[in-house]
């Protein structure tokens, strides 16, 4: 997703972490920069998988640069961690390098150095942002293409949540588009939510214009740091069509500082929408194969009706089948619907 690149110094100096810290915001808006004093602090933010690259000093008295890359290495094997130290040695850089250190840098005096460290925090946190994202695509395509083949019984949630995961958004819905107004058919929600969606998807007062691309696609993010108690602040949605008939939006929102949707992202909710839409087709056309047969059925009785002169029974059942052949496309669904 997109975003500000989320950075996480540590070290237990805290007017040299400040330091580095506003250095390199000065250098690049793009930083979220968050600063530790204590390395097991430091370990849970990275437990909470919300940083792109660590940047530690070596010498801390609680636990060493080097002993925090091996619990970073842990739990993450690719993450972007520099030791960014004033007192290295080549035995410090060589025990790095084979703990898998992303980079290793010696402070040196002069401005030049934070516009060194900021240059290898953005290319090394773009290379994982862009691996991250593969991997991301690659896992959400299989579980899609496992959906797709074993589709028996497959509940809307699941769908829903495989959207939610993959875009990394906390709220998605399948929203009909009826007469009557919006009414949030299924939803699926990662946490809590501070508003009520009861009455449809609330969006910030800060969100930008809408943006229609070619293929149904709406996405909307805010224009500047929204209020996230007021609503969401980004919204990507794609219509859901049963048959000819629009019958609803599959959309997903989140609170986050998302600042767009890319490209495949808008593709993938797309490809979602298609899909659900495919099935919801086919389980209306199997519902039209039970009418047709129920009319079959009627049809004999009203012959009956018709021999017997019974011409109330007759009307009944003509009615009956005209009912059943006439079916359409249903504009609503239960919430407990599920693609068989």
């Amino acid at each position: 997703m997109a975003g500000p690149t989320r950075v996480l110094l540590v070290d237990d100096d805290p007017s040299l972490a400040d330091l580095m810290a506003n250095q390199l915001g000065d250098l690049r808006d793009s930083f979220s920069i968050r600063v530790e004093t204590d390395p097991n602090d430091a370990l849970e933010v990275v437990e909470a998988g919300e940083i792109d690259c660590v940047v530690s000093d070596h010498h801390m008295p609680q636990m060493t640069g080097l002993e925090l890359l091996r619990y970073v290495r842990e739990m993450d094997a690719d993450l972007p961690f520099i030791l960014f130290t004033a007192r290295g040695s080549e035995e410090i850089a060589s025990e790095a390098v084979s703990e898998g250190v992303t980079d290793y840098f010696r402070k040196r005096r002069g401005p030049e150095q934070w516009r060194v460290l900021a240059n290898r925090i953005e290319n090394v946190s773009a290379r994982y942002r862009a691996e991250e994202a593969v991997q991301r695509r690659e896992s959400a395509l299989r579980r899609l293409a496992r959906t797709v083949i074993d589709s028996v019984s497959t509940p809307v949630e699941e769908l829903l949540e495989l959207g939610r995961e993959t875009l990394e958004v906390e709220y998605a819905a399948l929203v009909s588009d009826s007469e009557g107004g919006v009414e949030i058919l299924v939803e699926s929600v990662d946490g809590s939510l501070t508003f009520d969606t009861a009455d449809g998807m609330i969006l910030s007062d800060d969100i930008g214009d809408l943006t229609v691309d070619g293929g149904g696609i709406v996405a909307v993010t805010a224009d500047s740091e929204a209020d996230s108690e007021a609503g969401f602040s980004s919204y990507i949605g794609t219509p859901v069509y049963v048959g000819d008939r629009r019958y609803g939006t599959l959309c997903f929102c989140d609170r986050g500082d998302r600042t767009e949707f890319t490209g495949w992202e808008r593709a993938f909710v797309e490809l979602l929408g298609d899909w659900l839409g495919h099935e919801l087709t086919g389980e209306w056309a199997r519902d039209q194969g039970e009418a047709v047969s129920a009319a079959r059925n009627r049809t004999t009785r009203a012959r009956e009706a018709l021999a017997e002169g019974d011409e109330a029974t007759l009307r009944a059942e003509l009615d009956a089948i005209e009912e059943l052949l006439d079916r359409g496309p249903p504009s609503s669904t239960p919430v407990s619907i599920e693609l068989s």
